[in-house]
């Protein structure tokens, strides 16, 4: 493809609004009067102040140096606002979804800046054209934060920035620079990267499966990934670990990669990981053999024992699966109804099923106890009893494994995270479990949802000693009934932050009352822990 074609889709380098600044010191100038200390306000004055910049008369060296005194600055805002739209129920609230907007605008007003300078370089105005290198890492680079920006609200990348972005890279490679480092002080370890690898990052950051993960474990990996794509490199035929396929890519269809055994088409490319493989493998050794995350470059951020788990869940990601999966995936269209919410989904459990526990005289008032003995009952069982609405959604099934499902339905219903507890009825089975990843295709939801062995029952229980500090109230849980076939023991799913090891309940099934003792955690979630328990003492009928 032509030089000229590429330079078709680069954003304009002129327009007819006037840029608040003219040169570098002017824009030094007026960065040093931008209140950091008031994120919105000073986000949306550079937001503003940069897409002015883009559509203005300014020269494209000119430009550069003004965007690159901008990016530190432009850095710590964007983290200013991230816990305003991360980690939120999906779909986003209202204002949630317009702070991430801003903020996506920013990734792209800054990818632009860059993009538009390639005007210069590429007529051959040789003041620019030494900074090619440059321009390209930081162009694919921004290209990377905006595809960064919809993985961190759990959605899909449309097929415009995908094609953008490899038209970044194609240009890059078509003026022999893609293969050539430019300094970055904003990448950690090294300093430096080429547009090449930054395009890697991206191709793998989204071979991850970044949709199963939590905030915290996706930023790590992001991270780690300026020095893994460094192990990689794009070739037609990858090296990649013995009978294992690579990750390809179409430049004339441009998208997400995807497994394939081989390239069967010239536009093809794929890559390859057999380095990045080594490089895993020998991390993943060194913290089983005691060594500390830091020391090996993975950051402080996460414990030795949760950097080894997630890099092997890596490794198997990118350089060791096989092209065929080991659990086959069941194609259906089932409409099933899933209720979420511990307190709900007891209700659904226990409804024509579940007689509620008894209460002991003890944990009556004297004025109940006077009206029992005088009418044979109190006030308060004349009331009538009305329980709340049991709510459940419907969804379609899409396909299904023996350990899983994947789950499709529109945006209307109520907002989902990670990790929530939820049960599925599908027909008249009950299945319980937990959302293993969550994406927004833009019409509709689709989930993966990890199933937890066994049946879910109604239950409730209260703490031993509750009576003696006046709390008398039982708590709504599920009960999962042992399964010895499959070695599974009898649990409780508990509310989040229930457990302590040992602690004595008492446990009402529905029929008879038993004094239990917590062991050990099987699972958590967001809103849920699974708890193994064994009985201790006896039952009270």
């Amino acid at each position: 493809m032509s030089i000229d074609l590429f330079r078709q889709r680069l954003p304009a380098i002129s327009g007819s609004k006037a840029s608040p600044f003219q040169d570098a010191r002017s824009a030094r100038d007026w960065l040093k009067l931008l209140p950091l200390i008031n994120v919105p306000t000073a986000h949306a004055e550079m937001l503003e102040a940069i897409e002015e910049l883009n559509h203005s008369n300014v020269s494209g060296l000119d430009s550069l140096k003004i965007i690159e005194q901008f990016r530190e600055s432009a850095h710590v805002l964007q983290e200013g606002l991230l816990s305003r739209y991360t980690q939120k129920a999906i779909p986003l609230a209202e204002i949630e979804l317009q702070t991430w907007q801003n903020a996506q605008q920013l990734w792209q007003a800054f990818e632009h800046a860059y993009a538009r300078c390639w005007h210069a370089a590429l007529s051959g105005q040789t003041d620019v054209a030494e900074y090619m290198p440059l321009l390209a890492e930081r162009t694919l680079y921004y290209s990377l934060k905006v595809n960064t920006s919809y993985y961190l609200i759990h959605s899909t990348i449309p097929s415009e920035q995908w094609a953008q972005q490899f038209n970044y890279y194609q240009l890059a490679q078509t003026l022999g620079v893609a293969q050539k480092k430019a300094k970055d002080s904003l990448i950690r370890i090294g300093g430096s990267a080429t547009p090449e690898h930054v395009f890697i990052h991206s191709l793998l950051l989204n071979a991850a499966n970044p949709f199963q993960y939590n905030l915290r474990y996706f930023l790590w990996i992001n991270d780690c990934l300026e020095v893994f794509a460094s192990r990689c490199s794009l070739d037609h035929i990858a090296e990649t670990l013995p009978n294992r396929p690579a990750y390809t890519i179409d430049f004339a269809a441009p998208d997400a990669p995807e497994r394939l055994d081989k390239p069967v088409k010239d536009s093809q490319t794929s890559i390859s990981t057999l380095f990045l493989a080594q490089a895993l493998s020998k991390r993943i050794k060194l913290l089983r053999s005691g060594e500390m995350p830091e020391k090996i470059g993975l950051g402080t951020t996460l414990s030795p024992q949760a950097a080894e788990a997630l890099l092997t869940d890596l490794y198997r990601q990118w350089c060791d699966h096989p092209l065929e999966r080991n659990l086959t995936r069941r194609e259906t269209q089932n409409p099933v109804a899933v209720g979420f919410g511990l307190t709900n989904l007891h209700r659904w459990m226990a409804e024509g099923r579940f007689a509620p526990p008894p209460q002991d005289e003890s944990q009556l008032s004297s004025q109940e106890l006077m009206q029992i003995r005088l009418f044979g009952q109190t006030s308060a069982m004349n009331a009538p009893i009305v329980l709340p609405q049991v709510l459940t959604n419907p969804w379609q099934t899409i396909d299904e494994t023996a350990t899983g499902l994947r789950l499709q339905r529109t945006h209307d219903g109520e907002r989902i995270s990670l990790q929530q507890l939820l049960i599925i009825k599908d027909q008249q089975q009950f299945l319980i479990g937990s959302i293993r990843w969550l994406c927004d295709h833009g019409n509709d939801l689709q989930i993966g949802v990890k199933l937890l062995a066994g049946q879910p029952q109604a239950a409730t229980i209260r703490a031993q000693d509750a009576a003696r500090f006046g709390q008398t109230d039982h708590t709504e849980v599920l009960l999962i009934p042992a399964i010895v076939a499959l070695q599974v023991p009898n649990s409780l799913i508990l509310p989040a932050g229930w457990f302590r090891q040992g602690r004595l309940l008492e446990l009402w099934d529905g029929h008879r009352q038993t004094r239990i003792r917590l062991v050990s955690i099987l699972s958590r979630g967001l809103d849920f822990e699974r708890i193994h328990f064994v009985a201790s003492g006896g039952m009270n009928q």
